[in-house]
């Protein structure tokens, strides 16, 4: 049996490095550029800090004839702290490497890659769930009522209305759904479902259509109570809520020196702020038995 050259000597780590943050990009549902945004994404590392200056709203005064008051702009000071880090390590035999069909390493990459996205969307998840303005409003289906319809009607009475009462913008609006949710949405015909107007997102980024003029996504990511169900049952809002900042910091092979095999590794940095709590709502919602 021939053993095929090292891994480590063809290794690219930024090669590697691309190929996981854009597949952490595409796969990503509450950390995707639908729901938050990347403003202030740059070279970030685990424990770095990234200073948000907002400016605040300048006064404004009736005007009576008399002499004008000027105030000096003020900005306010926030810092998004990359606190998250998750890493991957596996090692890929040689003779492992020879009998597998396709490369080895990379698929096993890619399945990493998969876990490190679900550990990212539960973080950025808790902190929307955490900060959101309106947090747990509550949704009741009535019992002998199309869930579809009667959770249309909720989500503009209850939902949509927080988000306009905000003056938060109405295009780019997003409303993330737990899979329960997803199956009621689909019993009305009020849903748009992705294919109808012809998305290029449907495949990614958990995009199935649109519901009352939000962009809607499923996710299984929201993170979930001891009793195993999701803390929320929705999370809405529109990105310019919450920001995301990650990068793949590391990616390397090397030789295990304890077997003929080599090592791949790679570490995954992330943090997310809610830097505007009232472009976010969050509901729990119960169906009626009786």
């Amino acid at each position: 049996m021939s053993i095929t050259p090292s891994q480590a000597n063809s290794f690219i780590a930024e090669y590697w490095s691309a190929i996981l943050l854009t597949s952490l990009r595409k796969n990503a549902v509450v950390s995707s550029m639908l729901a938050t945004n990347r403003d202030y994404e740059g070279n970030v590392r685990q424990g770095s800090k990234v200073h948000i200056n907002s400016l605040v709203d300048p006064t404004v005064s009736p005007y009576t004839g008399g002499p004008i008051t000027t105030t000096r702009l003020s900005t306010e000071d926030a810092e998004l702290l990359i606190s998250e880090g998750d890493y991957f390590s596996f090692t890929v035999k040689d003779v492992e490497r020879v009998q597998a069909a396709g490369d080895l390493a990379m698929t096993a990459t890619a399945a990493a890659g998969r876990k490190l996205l679900e550990v990212a969307d539960q973080y950025v998840a808790s902190q929307m769930i955490a900060e959101a303005g309106a947090k747990n409003v509550p949704i009741s289906i009535p019992s002998g009522t199309n869930a579809g319809d009667a959770l249309y009607d909720a989500v503009v009475d209850n939902v949509v209305q927080a988000l306009d009462n905000n003056d938060v913008p109405e295009d780019r609006r997003f409303l993330i759904v737990t899979p329960r949710l997803k199956a009621m949405l689909l019993k009305s015909p009020k849903f748009i479902d992705a294919s109808q107007y012809g998305s290029t997102d449907a495949i990614m980024n958990g995009e199935i259509g649109r519901f009352a003029g939000l962009t809607v996504q499923m996710t299984t990511n929201i993170p979930q109570t001891t009793l195993g169900t999701p803390d929320v049952d929705l999370i809405a809002g529109h990105p310019m809520a919450t920001t995301y900042a990650n990068q793949i910091q590391e990616t390397e092979s090397l030789r295990d020196p304890s077997d003929f095999a080599d090592i791949v590794r790679g570490l995954h940095v992330y943090g997310a702020k809610v830097i505007r709590p009232s472009a976010l709502v969050t509901a729990k919602v119960t169906v009626a038995t009786t």
